[in-house]
């Protein structure tokens, strides 16, 4: 039987970089360099890097505050805290030598076993995600989704499928999937998918991927712990999974054959911590952004602001990728996890407004070589050397998204038991209540409300007339709860709770709109109904 066997811990290389400040020329308060943030009072002094721990956007001054462009999160120097966030930021280490602060920070690089030797390998780009990679050796696919919907019917696959997609995903040796997202982990993509092909997934904690794996009756399944190399088979293939840098359920991989070499980032944020190799052959990653339903379903944002919160976000995804590259001095950029589009008319207005990145906007950007996607889908290299790329034959899709989720959607319906006994079995407690309203396609004519408090032993559910502006305006700091407004298209509600889907299907896939009292981020809720309370 094919499989990974464990080659040991992933060694490191390391590079210390000191940074030094005169304490003289720090203030009381709040210090913002380049690199660094720096708080000091008379007692204590923090110190903390600029990195979001949401999406890995760079953390910036404005209005006074300290805030990520990226999502809005603002970090208070002084608790260590983010303010609509229950996250707590580490702090960097630093020594004091004769009046200078100094930061001390090691950097590290990890570096797989890799032997001297150009052989054959390409590179096959599919459908958003996936990919195929392929040798005289072995072959494996990435991520497959190429056909259906994905979040709740919010994304459709942009690319039409590949001339015979399915032989060709059925072929390979195994397929890895990074997380448990749909446009990752497609039901509707893995229907045609052997089911005793070998499945490559990150061992997290939660098992947030197996579970949903298991529900679609795959058991040939071989977890790969974070920070371990692999060898697959016993051919030259070295394998390793990386953890993105935040709390959030997601892997990028990296591998090595001779003397190429690949890093995916997939869509993780500052992934493995932003310990990443140096000299590699391919650096991938998304690239195109508006894969969040922040700003768009949060109604209590101007539109003004939406727009300008969106244009900061393509400029931080360009930077990030470019920051990424230097990092690790890649030859080539490979654009990929971003061919999504919204493609139902009820969601024409997030269409319109959902701002992104094309592949030519790096182009532009960029000194490094990128490989075009959007002309090209397979690309040769022998070793490290790029020989060609060609395109390949794709069929015309004749799907229609509104036929499409309609047939899907008619086969579930909910009674009020049943949303009931779903929110009591979650044994979800927080001090949080969940305020819920089902809707048509635009989410103007509720058809059902309903309430969950968190906080009571078991989940307390109240179906009753609420009137959200009343219950906001009575929240106060004294508030014992926190409070979740969502209003949720009713037969995207349905499919999720029937499934126990990621209720991130419903955010990231714009079928909902959202406010929240206090104005913060429920990071345990949505950690819970995503990662934990599936499958």
């Amino acid at each position: 039987m094919k499989k990974f066997k464990p080659v040991g811990k992933i060694h490191y290389d390391s590079r210390e970089v000191n940074t030094s400040y005169n304490l003289e020329d720090l203030s009381e308060g709040r210090n913002l360099h380049r690199n660094h943030i720096i708080f000091k009072d008379e007692n204590i002094i923090r110190v903390f890097n600029r990195i979001c721990d949401h999406n890995g956007g760079r953390i910036c001054e404005r209005e006074g505050k300290l805030v990520c462009p990226m999502h809005g999160w603002e970090f208070c120097p002084e608790t260590s805290s983010y303010k609509n966030i229950q996250v707590v930021k580490t702090e960097e280490d630093f020594t004091i030598d004769n009046d200078q602060l100094v930061v001390k920070t090691k950097s590290l690089f990890p570096k797989l076993s890799q032997k001297s030797f150009s052989k054959d390998i390409k590179i096959t780009f599919i459908s958003h995600a996936c990919l195929i990679v392929e040798t005289d050796e072995f072959s494996f696919a990435t991520d497959p989704w190429v056909v259906g919907f994905a979040f709740a019917s919010g994304w459709w696959p942009k690319n039409d499928p590949v001339k015979d997609w399915k032989d060709k995903l059925n072929a390979v040796d195994f397929i890895y999937i990074s997380h448990n997202h749909p446009d990752h982990l497609n039901q509707f993509t893995l229907e045609h998918i052997r089911k005793d092909m070998l499945f490559v997934v990150p061992a997290f904690p939660s098992n947030s991927v197996l579970k949903m794996m298991q529900r679609f009756e795959f058991s040939n399944i071989q977890f790969l712990e974070f920070d371990q190399e692999y060898n697959f088979n016993d051919t030259e293939l070295q394998f390793a999974l990386f953890k993105s840098g935040d709390f959030r359920d997601d892997s990028g991989f990296y591998f090595t054959f001779g003397e190429f070499s690949m890093l995916s980032a997939v869509d993780s944020n500052d992934l493995n911590f932003l310990r990443l190799p140096r000299n590699i052959t391919v650096y991938a990653s998304s690239f195109a952004g508006g894969a969040t339903g922040f700003p768009l379903c949060f109604e209590t944002i101007p539109e003004n602001q939406k727009i300008s919160i969106m244009s900061r976000n393509k400029k931080a995804n360009l930077s990030v990728v470019k920051k990424n590259l230097s990092k690790t001095h890649a030859k080539f950029f490979l654009p990929y996890a971003g061919f999504f589009q919204e493609a139902a008319k009820r969601d024409v207005y997030i269409k319109e407004s959902n701002l992104k990145n094309s592949v030519n906007d790096y182009i532009e950007y960029l000194n490094e070589e990128v490989l075009d996607t959007t002309c090209y889908d397979e690309f040769l290299f022998n070793g490290a050397s790029f020989i060609s790329s060609q395109k390949i034959e794709r069929e015309q899709s004749c799907i229609s998204p509104e036929n499409f989720y309609k047939e899907i959607f008619s086969n579930y319906s909910l009674k009020d038991s049943e949303i009931k006994e779903y929110f009591i079995n979650s044994n979800f407690q927080d001090n949080l209540i969940l305020y819920i309203e089902l809707t048509d396609d635009d989410f103007s004519n509720t058809k059902l409300m309903f309430s969950v408090n968190f906080s009571k032993d078991k989940p307390e559910v109240k179906f009753d007339d609420f009137y959200w502006n009343k219950i906001k305006l009575e929240n106060t700091s004294t508030t014992l709860n926190r409070k979740l407004h969502i209003k949720i298209r009713q037969d995207s509600f349905s499919w999720v709770i029937n499934n126990k889907m990621p209720w991130e299907d419903l955010s990231i896939g714009f079928q909902c709109k959202i406010d929240r009292s206090p104005d913060i981020y429920n990071v345990d809720f949505w950690d819970h109904f995503t990662n934990n309370y599936i499958g």
